[in-house]
């Protein structure tokens, strides 16, 4: 269970996949019916996160470490085209550099009179 919830910090963190864990391994049932009902936000995203952090009996420090990393992307071992997907594609050859025209905006009128 510790695994599962620290891979859903580490891959996840949606709101979906959190209510899903928390009706797996939680045994407290007005947290369950809460998070069926109610939609997701940031304030049920850090329920769902507090719940989950007590459950696998991670420490705060290391939840704050957990959700500071960026969220890992998982690629299946037998697509090695989603990695070139993923992976920009960058021609050391080329050296110009791409500009960009920034066009004022026309002032509107004033209504003043």
């Amino acid at each position: 269970m510790k695994e599962e919830i620290k891979n859903y910090f580490r891959t996840d963190r949606s709101h979906s996949a959190g209510v899903a864990l928390i009706i797996k391994h939680s045994n407290r049932l007005s947290l369950k019916k809460q998070v069926n009902i109610h939609p997701a936000s940031e304030y049920m995203i850090g329920v769902i996160h507090e719940e989950l952090r007590e459950l696998a009996g991670i420490h705060r420090d290391e939840l704050h470490d957990l959700l500071q990393l960026p969220i890992a992307q998982i690629i299946p071992a037998d697509q090695p085209e989603a990695i070139q997907a993923v992976t920009p594609h960058i021609n050391p050859e080329s050296t110009e550099a791409s500009t960009v025209d920034i066009v004022p905006k026309e002032k509107k009128a004033s209504r003043k009179k």
